[in-house]
């Protein structure tokens, strides 16, 4: 038996056409980010990309929904939008939309081939990506959906990798496997581990003092390589652990807390907070705009405190406060 119901998280549910209802209200999040004009714009390049191949009901919400009998619900424009907006050319918006859709359409045919209760084939598919709570919550909320908590204020998702997209998927897929889901998490991040990630570090000096970065680039699994650095990149984590900021799914910044130098990761926090807030705030897929401590493979958020005359406090986790006393 074979089973299409994965959620494809790039795009997701609604449609409209002939005779349909098109609402063009901005979604939810995105009102200072796209005027109406444009919006409308994306929609109307969107419909008949779409209807060529789905019978459209309506749209509604930034979400194009299909009619009764389709192979999915819907179809959501989130990450168009943010496409778009990424070219400043409105004059290629068209080519934009209509790569975005053929990217999808291809992942939705490459899904047919598989055999969803078959693990051992679907195997090498799997994959992660992070999502903030809030963008999971506007697509449908995690309820359906096989995912874990790394980095506070966002979801890590089970994910499949195929041609053209990434597709989250669904409990109803998940259940047939009959495996346990730390177990279909590790396969999944043993093949993010194998990725090509590029990786560049270099001494900044700060206030008088060389504090020593690093960062991992590649716009598809930066990010979730990051999740397992003791094992794919141990270079990167001192014997107290390391700073990592994870501000979209193609940037990470790490800072090493070494015995040696163990306050470095403040400097570092004070000088890369605006670039982490920047690369946040203007990515199309944002993570988190927050530091985390990363210690024997898990994440404690760190607290940093901007002040009115411009300073930054940074306060240390418990355990890392704990671990600097006693070496004391």
């Amino acid at each position: 038996m074979r089973i299409m119901v994965l959620v494809v998280l790039v795009s997701s549910f609604q449609i409209t056409i002939q005779g349909q209802k098109i609402a063009y209200n901005i979604p939810e999040g995105y009102e200072n980010k796209i005027n109406n004009e444009d919006y409308k714009k994306i929609v109307d390049i969107a419909i008949p990309i779409v209807a060529k191949r789905y019978s459209i009901d309506n749209v509604k919400d930034g979400t194009i929904y299909l009619k009764k009998g389709e192979e999915m619900q819907a179809l959501n424009l989130h990450n168009i939008i943010g496409k778009c907006l990424a070219v400043k050319d409105r004059s290629q918006w068209d080519k934009v939309v209509q790569g975005h859709f053929e990217n999808l359409f291809s992942s939705i045919d490459e899904q047919k081939k598989i055999d969803p209760e078959n693990y051992e084939s679907i195997k090498k598919y799997l994959s992660l990506r992070i999502y903030p709570i809030e963008t999971v919550n506007q697509r449908g909320g995690p309820e359906s959906l096989i995912v874990k908590t790394d980095l506070e204020g966002t979801y890590t998702l089970l994910m499949l990798d195929l041609p053209g997209a990434f597709a989250a998927v669904q409990k109803q897929i998940f259940s047939l496997w009959k495996k346990d889901t730390s177990e279909v998490f590790k396969n999944a991040q043993a093949n993010i581990n194998k990725q090509e990630i590029e990786k560049v570090t270099q001494e900044f000096e700060v206030d008088g003092t060389k504090i020593e970065m690093s960062f991992l680039g590649n716009e598809d699994y930066a990010a979730s390589f990051a999740l397992d650095l003791i094992n794919n990149s141990p270079d990167l984590v001192g014997e107290w652990g390391s700073v990592v900021a994870i501000p979209n799914k193609g940037l990470v910044d790490i800072c090493k807390i070494s015995k040696g130098k163990p306050l470095d990761f403040v400097k570092f926090i004070q000088s890369t907070k605006p670039l982490i807030e920047k690369s946040y705030q203007e990515h199309e897929q944002p993570i988190s705009d927050q530091y985390f401590w990363y210690y024997k493979g898990k994440f404690t958020k760190i607290i940093v405190q901007s002040q009115p005359n411009g300073n930054i406090n940074v306060i240390s986790p418990f355990g890392l406060a704990k671990l600097m006393t006693e070496e004391k």
